[in-house]
């Protein structure tokens, strides 16, 4: 009776063991956990007020363009790629000037970029903050600016005479990279063509020139940049000299003596409309003047030929005359 008991005791404990071991291996389901949880109406997500998220945009952009000069605070890095996470070329710790390529600006990273090239480099260089806050690659001047500013140019028109103050060279395009044509001598007296030219902080005017008996027609500066010593001078009041002595119904012909015709123009001016270019020995008749403008007396005339005609013609001066009266070929 006793080793019954035993027995049962034994199988029993076995059971019991038996069954921890299957609870240990193969555990009772819990409850399912829902794919989706959402924060409930009553609660509110917590949110890190030291978080900001990257920007997936980039700040307005200052529209540098290709060919601009521009300048880039020192410390910032210029990379191989327009990305923050690209390897950098080259770090400047002070301001240095660039030229813009053609390509930005790429927003990359929140990052407005710029492909720029100087002092031996060429990368890309972001232009400011991703914020738009800060800029560190700021414009300096357009493609299309000179590189040197020019001063308010002396007030001259086609046909103006003046005199040159130093002997100066007379260039072959209005830059002093140009091949010189001639040096005009001081004291010279130049006509102008055309004008002015901005270039290299110089106002450049196309004149014409005669220079040991060869007439030559170029470009001269009329001062030295930025307003130095003038080049040549020219009265702010220029006043005219005294008229020929003409009379009014007089006969007269066309002279000169440079070997370019005159011009017949609508009004006493140098801006009035070139009505013929009148070559020598033309016969004139005076109908009215002389008025006194652009330095020169202006006489009205008609033209003695098949098809008459009525303009202004300037009487030239001293050393040129252009008009003279018919008695004086008696």
């Amino acid at each position: 009776m006793l080793t019954n008991r035993r027995i049962s005791s034994t199988a029993l404990g076995a059971l019991l063991l038996i069954g921890i071991a299957a609870a240990l291996i193969f555990p009772a389901p819990s409850q399912a956990i829902p794919l989706e949880q959402t924060v409930a109406p009553e609660q509110t997500a917590f949110v890190n007020p030291y978080f900001t998220p990257a920007p997936t945009d980039c700040p307005p952009s200052a529209g540098l363009q290709n060919g601009d000069t521009a300048v880039l605070t020192g410390g910032v890095l210029i990379r191989y790629e327009p990305n923050p996470s690209a390897p950098f070329i080259v770090q400047f710790q002070e301001n240095r000037v660039f030229t813009v390529l053609d390509g930005g600006p790429m927003c990359v990273g929140g990052y407005n970029w710029y492909p720029i090239t100087g002092h031996g480099v060429t990368g890309w260089a972001s232009e400011g903050s991703r914020d738009g806050s800060r800029y560190w690659l700021t414009l300096l001047r357009r493609a299309d600016e000179p590189e040197f500013p020019c001063l308010t140019p002396l007030n001259l028109t086609e046909g103006n005479r003046f005199n040159v103050n130093v002997n100066v060279r007379m260039r072959a395009a209005p830059t002093t990279s140009a091949l010189t044509l001639t040096v005009v001598p001081h004291t010279a007296t130049i006509v102008v063509l055309e004008g002015p030219v901005c270039n290299e902080g110089y106002n450049w005017w196309k004149v014409r020139a005669t220079v040991v008996n060869f007439t030559y027609e170029g470009w001269v500066a009329e001062s030295e940049r930025a307003g130095g010593a003038e080049y040549i001078h020219v009265p702010r009041a220029a006043p005219c000299h005294a008229p020929l002595n003409l009379d009014i119904g007089e006969q007269a012909r066309v002279i000169y003596n440079d070997e370019f015709p005159k011009r017949l123009r609508s009004e006493p001016s140098l801006a009035g409309a070139v009505l013929a270019e009148l070559i020598e020995n033309v016969p004139l008749v005076i109908l009215d003047g002389p008025v006194c403008a652009n330095t020169y007396n202006w006489w009205k005339v008609r033209v003695l030929s098949s098809t008459p005609i009525e303009g202004w013609l300037a009487e030239g001066g001293p050393a040129n005359w252009w008009i003279a009266p018919v008695s004086e070929f008696r």
